[in-house]
């Protein structure tokens, strides 16, 4: 059983296609096949079973994929630990969080890793929930920040602060001036939303829902910095979280809080780690600057 043979099976047990995985392993497609096949004569047993046209992992494939894992994992645990050895430069460190917290959260902890380890290796994975969890299980990720709830096994899980909703409008609708409101009142009006993969929309949904109220979406769009755009224009009204405010004179966007239920709307933003994992010098930096930055 060879090394190798092992990254290939892992790739492409990942990618769930043996096409995606040669792609990303830069091989040839015949020739992971030719390897899957090698470490299948090797085992003694089929790892993969075809499906309805898909590649299904067999039990003997579960298992090997499991173990696979923790040894390769072990091994660029061990690769990294002699590279950072007596290394100034802080090595390296993964980052993944969402999109509705990149641009609030990373900017100024970016920045004093930068100026404490200019030459730190960074890697910064913005993506959907559901993929960056996964990524940080496989050990593809050093820190995890996200938003509750998601499964939270095999990681370590650390609440950094809550982040309430507010409602948001054009400066110049009438209810631009009102200290708070019900989401009852908004009945018919138009809303701007993101798009249905980000949590914090599912989220979002799921109080409006508790509260009997199904807003009325016109747009719905990929980014927080295009709804306000759309909110400037006039094109609707939103509900954001806090994080994303600017409560400038000059900011054509008000926020107003939202009551409803026991209490305000909110998500709870964590820092999550793989448990039992080495943490190069900039990787720990990172994490001690984001808690003591943010977290409450």
């Amino acid at each position: 059983m060879q090394l190798h043979q092992l990254r290939y099976f892992v790739s492409v047990v990942n990618s769930g296609s043996i096409t995606k995985a040669a792609e990303r392993c830069f091989i040839s497609q015949p020739s992971i096949s030719q390897q899957i096949a090698k470490l299948e004569e090797n085992v003694g047993k089929k790892l993969f079973a075809r499906i309805n046209g898909k590649l299904v992992l067999t039990e003997p494939g579960h298992i090997l994929y499991e173990q696979a894992g923790k040894i390769l994992r072990s091994l660029d645990e061990a690769k990294r630990r002699v590279s950072d050895f007596d290394n100034t430069n802080g090595g390296s460190v993964s980052i993944g969080i969402l999109p509705t917290l990149a641009p609030f959260l990373l900017p100024s902890a970016l920045a004093a890793l930068s100026e404490k380890f200019p030459n730190a290796f960074v890697i910064v994975r913005e993506d959907i929930s559901e993929s960056l969890i996964a990524a940080a299980k496989r050990g593809e990720l050093d820190i995890l920040i996200e938003a509750l709830p998601f499964d939270e096994n095999n990681l370590s899980v650390e609440r950094l602060f809550l982040d309430p909703f507010y409602l948001a409008v054009h400066s110049g609708h009438y209810l631009a001036e009102m200290e708070e409101i019900h989401v009852d009142v908004l009945e018919g009006m138009s809303f701007i939303l993101l798009e249905d993969m980000h949590c914090l929309t599912r989220q979002i949904e799921q109080f409006c829902f508790s509260e009997q109220f199904i807003p009325k979406v016109a747009f719905q769009a990929s980014q927080i910095s295009t709804i306000k755009l759309l909110i400037e224009s006039q094109y609707g009204i939103s509900i954001l979280p806090s994080i994303s405010r600017e409560d400038t004179l000059d900011s054509k966007i008000r926020y107003v809080r939202l009551v409803g239920g026991d209490k305000m709307p909110e998500r709870e933003i964590v820092l999550a780690t793989a448990r039992d994992r080495y943490y190069s010098p900039a990787a720990e930096f990172f994490i001690k600057t984001i808690k003591k930055q943010y977290k409450k």
